[in-house]
């Protein structure tokens, strides 16, 4: 059902007294706002409900040493936040005001561009979200992700940065021409349209520029441009809408007096909030960037910076050995593992498509197994470690795959139920990989 637009204002007024309406004595502003109500539309209050739901379940359901590794109090309390800034925006006297004063319209885009989003990726819903689901359930989630005709191809092509960037600066400008917000402002499901594409091209965004999993698509240099470039942008919107010499938005002529504005008063104060404190969180973004690649540069330089010392090259040298002798040893014992009894290296790859393996690995011989989150698993039987903790023996790996969460509390690697006859089979199948 289509939702009354709320005009507390003034009505609707023929052309030959709208300049009328424009002089009138302003009433009192808290009897105005006071006449501001709540929307209490339920569809928005029941998506709400279950973002929040998911999160807190999927959080429940994680072991409480690796969700607070994963997620920690301060991307609970950013994720709180996300959803609380939506709340004020979609739900408080603010989405009636939206309709008066254009500023207050502005105010509303800040927080579904600028504020929310950044917040909501910082807490990494998409993995609370996962794990909110039973394990068969996320079974078929990752063979949907894997198997589905076109699901990644297109994923990926949404989410490409230069994708992200145009649909956001297409979003920016065409929302904000005359033509498309008078559409938004006359009718609440075009209305409804414009703050979607607003806060799914911000999700996309950020999620660019925070990298909150921890494999960045962008690197620092890029990723400095990709913000810049759109804050530029808004900036410079705002700056066109602050010294226009007359309103371009004609919707709000009759309600802005009732708030001691003027239509181009109103307009200037919309533009200001698009152009200074935007413009901050812009070059906000940009420093904390900026300060990340400046550490990442100093840790890469230290790493490669070649070290005279004696006792260190005999250290490192003799390391060296040690690594070597453990990998020949693994390799023995990588190639005796699948001829152990019981142990079925055939069912390796159909076993593996069935846990979703292929979703953060690519794995030689099974279908569709091209995921990125993991390393790829080619010649895994001639690696001396697993996870980089475990020595690569049969017992550590059988170990691995059936409680990974307990062998490193954590890691990105989900307990996906593996049964054990299942794990002698599937390790014995990573120890055929040479």
């Amino acid at each position: 059902m289509q939702r009354v637009k709320r005009r507390a204002g003034l009505p609707h007024l023929p052309p030959a007294l709208a300049g009328v309406a424009l002089v009138a004595p302003a009433t009192p502003h808290g009897a105005r706002f006071s006449q501001l109500g709540w929307n209490w539309e339920w569809w928005i209050l029941a998506l709400l409900a279950i973002v929040v739901f998911g999160y807190v379940r999927g959080l429940l359901c994680i072991d409480p040493k690796a969700r607070l590794h994963v997620f920690g109090v301060g991307r609970c309390l950013a994720f709180s936040a996300g959803i609380a800034v939506l709340f004020v925006a979609l739900i408080s006297p603010l989405d009636a005001l939206d309709d008066q004063l254009f500023s207050a319209h502005m105010v509303q885009h800040m927080a579904l561009m600028l504020i929310a989003p950044p917040l909501l990726v910082w807490g990494r819903p998409a993995t609370a979200w996962l794990w909110a689901f039973p394990l068969p359930a996320r079974r078929g989630i990752g063979r949907f992700w894997m198997g589905a005709p076109g699901v990644q191809g297109s994923i990926r092509a949404l989410l490409a940065p230069l994708a992200v960037w145009v649909l956001s600066s297409f979003a920016l400008w065409f929302w904000h021409l005359p033509g498309p917000y008078g559409w938004a402002l006359g009718n609440e499901w075009v209305h409804t349209l414009e703050h979607t594409c607003f806060f799914l091209t911000a999700l996309a965004f950020w999620s660019l520029v925070m990298a909150p999993y921890g494999r960045r698509q962008l690197d620092y240099g890029s990723s400095l441009l990709f913000v810049g470039t759109l804050g530029m942008q808004m900036g410079l919107l705002g700056a066109i809408l602050t010294f226009a010499a007359r309103p371009v938005y004609l919707g709000h002529a009759g309600t802005t007096a009732a708030w001691g504005l003027t239509p181009l008063e109103d307009q200037q104060l919309a533009g200001l909030i698009m152009w200074v404190p935007a413009s901050l969180v812009y070059l906000g973004a940009m420093t904390v960037l900026f300060v990340a690649w400046l550490h990442d540069a100093e840790r890469k330089a230290v790493a490669a910076m070649p070290s005279y010392n004696a006792t260190l090259v005999r250290t490192i040298g003799i390391s060296v050995l040690l690594v070597l002798a453990m990998s020949g040893c693994q390799r023995n014992a990588a190639t005796s593992l699948w001829r152990i009894s019981g142990a079925q290296a055939e069912r390796g790859p159909v076993l593996m498509r069935g846990y979703g393996c292929g979703a953060c690995h690519a794995i030689p011989g099974v279908a569709d197994a091209r995921g990125t989150v993991g390393p790829p698993l080619a010649q895994f039987g001639q690696r001396a470690f697993i996870a980089g903790t475990l020595q690569n023996t049969p017992d550590n790996l059988m170990l691995w795959l059936r409680d990974p969460q307990r062998v490193l509390p954590g890691n990105a690697m989900p307990n996906t139920g593996v049964s054990q006859q299942d794990a002698r089979d599937m390790a014995a199948y990573l120890y055929t990989l040479q």
